[in-house]
């Protein structure tokens, strides 16, 4: 699996600075990741529904790590595109 598509929207601030979408292989595209920034630090955040939210679940959980470290760094390569 490969992130093929990288949109982001750059909202500024400390706590979530930025919202993400990724496409992988074309074929699945996931919305709404949140990209927060607390100092120097950059996490990402996969979305949640309100009653994942309620039961500490994401409704979208990427199992391989590999993957969930390509999703990161190619949202952060777009935010140092278009900043």
């Amino acid at each position: 699996m490969k992130v093929t598509s990288t949109r982001v929207r750059i909202i500024g601030g400390q706590g979530i600075y930025a919202i993400a979408s990724v496409t992988i292989d074309h074929q699945l595209t996931i919305n709404d990741i949140k990209v927060e920034r607390h100092g120097n630090d950059i996490t990402i955040k996969m979305p949640k529904t309100e009653s994942a939210k309620i039961n500490h679940q994401y409704t979208i959980h990427v199992n391989d790590d590999r993957l969930y470290k390509e999703i990161k760094a190619k949202i952060l390569d777009r935010i140092a595109e278009i900043s």
